[in-house]
């Protein structure tokens, strides 16, 4: 029972890395619709993980094998980051830039939305 226990953690563990490599397929192509419906399944996994009572008993294999998977998912998560962060600077560009029209059509006398026309 102990074995199968422990195969279906590193089971969960390789699950939960896989879907952190399609969250991080989908933010390059910049879907991030996907991330987020991704994101959910991914925070199920990862709570199931961190409720789940590891067996007692060392299997260097095992626990090499759950590190490697533990590496890519942190792997996979830098690289969403980076990229929603990129993303995170166009909006607040996009933002900045409409407050600069406004002030702008404030300033001339205009609307804001007379001065996107």
């Amino acid at each position: 029972m102990r074995e199968e226990h422990a195969t279906d953690i590193l089971t969960s563990y390789e699950h939960l890395a896989e879907v952190t490599s399609r969250m991080r397929e989908a933010a390059i192509r910049d879907d991030w619709d996907s991330v987020i419906a991704l994101e959910s399944e991914c925070a199920g996994l990862y709570s199931r993980l961190m409720h789940a009572k590891e067996p007692g008993g060392a299997d260097p294999a095992r626990d090499r094998r759950k590190s490697e998977l533990i590496c890519k998912v942190l792997e996979h998560d830098a690289q969403i980051r980076e990229l929603l962060s990129g993303q995170l600077v166009s909006i607040w560009r996009l933002l900045d830039g409409q407050r600069s029209v406004g002030r702008l059509a404030s300033a001339y006398g205009g609307s804001a939305s007379d001065a996107g026309q």
